[in-house]
């Protein structure tokens, strides 16, 4: 092709590093839309209907597999826009690992009550614990999109 964008040889390290950390910022967002679109909504609805036993029953099981994926998805976003912010000198890159690297310390500190509440909650508590433990989750999903953003613009600009 006469386009050098779309030669064979420009996908350098360089831009398969921009193109793996906007990836992987990717699957962190799509991870924590599916939460707020599927799961929150779910939780509430249950909670609405007076359906507090199957959250009592399922968020026990729900959570650690969460936990599990969330874990090296949330790392590989990390880590790949570091390198890519060491590799561009793009400072989207640095911004949006530090937006996915706070995604962990938030459900820790600000969500851990709850989740372990949940965990191990008996049916009083349920309905309010799931209301708070929803409402405070959609932070996690503007941290990550706000990140996302910030990779594809950066690998717009490359």
């Amino acid at each position: 092709t006469n386009n050098p964008k779309m030669a064979p040889s420009s996908l350098d390290s360089t831009k398969l590093a921009a193109v793996a950390a906007a990836t992987c910022a990717g699957i962190a967002t799509g991870c924590l839309t599916f939460v707020s679109a599927v799961d929150v909504r779910s939780f509430l609805t249950h909670v609405k209907n007076e359906k507090t036993d199957l959250i009592k029953n399922h968020f026990p099981v729900w959570w650690p597999y969460g936990r599990d994926l969330m874990i090296p998805v949330l790392a590989s976003g990390v880590i790949t826009n570091l390198l890519a912010f060491r590799l561009t000198k793009h400072s989207n890159f640095a911004y949006t690992a530090a937006l996915i690297g706070c995604i962990g310390p938030y459900t820790g500190i600000v969500l851990g009550e709850d989740i372990e509440a949940l965990r191990k909650s008996d049916a009083a508590e349920v309905g309010e614990t799931t209301r708070r433990f929803c409402k405070l989750h959609h932070l996690r999903l503007v941290f990550a999109t706000a990140g996302f953003g910030l990779s594809l613009f950066a690998l717009a600009e490359m």
